[in-house]
């Protein structure tokens, strides 16, 4: 698990790396915790989970909830899935989580009604030396990028 401190830009920050963390470490009281494979992160309750076979938009993943909207449209997304790398064209930041090393890289992306979404993506290895990605998007409004940090900041992997 790592912590991350929040610049001005939202997403950009410093990152300091703390082993030895419990899941939810970085997470308000009361959240759910959500396993995949060999990662777990907590999040929001008002975020549905769903099985891997339940249609999430990121095929091959081993955990994934939503955020729905107004109408029960989907404005969020984790996805927890095996392999995998982070979006092309964005500069990776380099971190540790459970003493290993990873990349996070976030990023601004447009969806299909013309809304925006923030996104961040994690990639590191699990104790056997498998890569494991962790993507968490949700709407570019504010209070987000904070969430976003906090669910981030939980991800723990074995």
């Amino acid at each position: 698990m790592y912590r991350a401190v929040v610049g001005a830009a939202g997403l950009a920050g410093a990152v300091v790396g703390a082993a030895g963390c419990s899941v939810g470490e970085g997470a308000p009281e009361g959240w759910k915790v959500m396993r995949g494979g060999s990662v777990a992160l907590a999040h929001p309750k008002v975020w549905e989970e769903l099985r891997p076979s339940e249609g999430s938009a990121d095929a091959g993943a081993q955990a994934s909830a939503v955020l729905r909207g107004a109408g029960g449209r989907q404005v969020g997304e984790i996805t927890v899935r095996p392999g995998g790398a982070t979006r092309r064209g964005v500069r990776p930041r380099p971190l540790t989580i459970d003493g290993r090393p990873a990349t996070e890289v976030g990023y601004v992306e447009r969806v299909a009604d013309g809304s925006r979404n923030r996104a961040v993506e994690i990639a590191t290895t699990d104790s056997r030396g498998r890569p494991v990605l962790v993507r968490v998007t949700g709407p570019d409004v504010d209070g987000w990028p904070t969430e976003l940090r906090k669910i981030i900041n939980s991800i723990d992997v074995s």
